[in-house]
């Protein structure tokens, strides 16, 4: 592994006494704090104590907020209890991105994430991605289409401004990570390059960065037609290894020696790949983890790697 400072975090004291004050002061951890009903938007719209600072979440309650929508696109928003308590970060918050057709709520269910989230003090965003390959965009030969507009695109264009207008989350200079498992661990890659800077560190576990080295994958085609008919398509934008030059984030790459799913080598390659053009000039680390297969035990095993890894003091 190596290390380097490449982000400077600020320390703004005053923000934790606001967020407790704003967020857990509430008289109910589920109470929705000074909400109004919003027609446009179908959620409820909570207006900040604190006018005069940016460091609140807004339109949320303390808790889980479910089947909140972006564009006909559900997404859920949990706020620790002791969120602004235990972290002196400017609003940590997490953004997990599923596996392809695995529904949002299966990270929570199947693994300790939202104890994770609690201790190192994080919200957690989970947007409903569907089968997306994160793509940028669809072509006369896509036969697979999650959405009406790509997922790359998306998440860049419509879900992440949504989100920092409403929950004044995922904004620059806020400690923003992200988490992504198999296609969602490709999605991490794709959303760091689209959006340099937005995000601190980021995780992705059994991830695919160079689809070139899989030409009959089926999902691929499915989105970019045959490797042999459009091997641009295949090589160009979307592919994250292939991109290593404009890389820019602290990244952690586990993958299971065992995966059957998707091969062990893409991790291995794609972090090759990085350590080869960046040097120790960005901190990048890759578990090999032996015997380890695809799936909520996999990731289970992960996530106090990945905690520790986001929540570093430097970088």
């Amino acid at each position: 592994m190596m290390k380097t400072l490449i982000w400077q975090r600020f320390w703004k004291p005053f923000w934790i006494l606001l967020l407790s004050v704003h967020l857990v002061e509430s008289g109910s951890a589920q109470e929705p704090l000074g909400l109004t009903n919003n027609t446009t938007s179908g959620i409820s719209q909570a207006k900040p104590t604190f006018q005069e600072t940016p460091m609140v979440i807004t339109n949320a309650t303390v808790g889980w907020n479910k089947n909140l929508m972006v564009d006909n696109v559900p997404y859920d928003l949990y706020i620790p209890p002791n969120y602004g308590e235990v972290s002196e970060y400017v609003l940590p918050c997490l953004l997990l991105l599923p596996g392809w057709n695995v529904p949002r709520t299966v990270s929570v269910e199947k693994t300790s994430l939202v104890e994770y989230a609690e201790q190192y003090g994080y919200a957690l965003i989970l947007p409903e991605m569907g089968k997306t390959l994160y793509e940028s965009s669809y072509y006369p030969e896509t036969t697979i289409k999650w959405h009406p507009v790509p997922g790359g695109r998306f998440i860049k264009e419509q879900f992440i401004p949504t989100i920092q207008q409403r929950h004044n989350l995922l904004k620059p200079d806020h400690h923003n990570t992200m988490l992504g498992f198999s296609t969602g661990g490709r999605g991490v890659a794709l959303i760091a390059l689209e959006n340099p800077g937005l995000f601190v560190a980021g995780a992705s576990l059994a991830g695919d960065f160079s689809q070139e080295n899989t030409p009959k994958d089926r999902l691929m085609t499915g989105v970019y037609g045959s490797f042999t008919n459009f091997p641009e398509r295949w090589q160009g934008k979307d592919n994250p290894q292939a991109r290593v030059a404009e890389w820019k984030m602290p990244l952690y790459l586990a993958h299971g020696t065992a995966d059957d799913i998707v091969p062990e080598s893409q991790s291995r390659l794609f972090y090759e790949a990085l350590v080869e053009y960046h040097g120790d000039t960005i901190v990048v680390q890759y578990d090999a983890i032996e015997g380890a297969g695809h799936g909520s035990q996999f990731i289970q095993g992960q996530l106090e790697e990945v905690f520790q890894f986001i929540h570093r003091k430097k970088f």
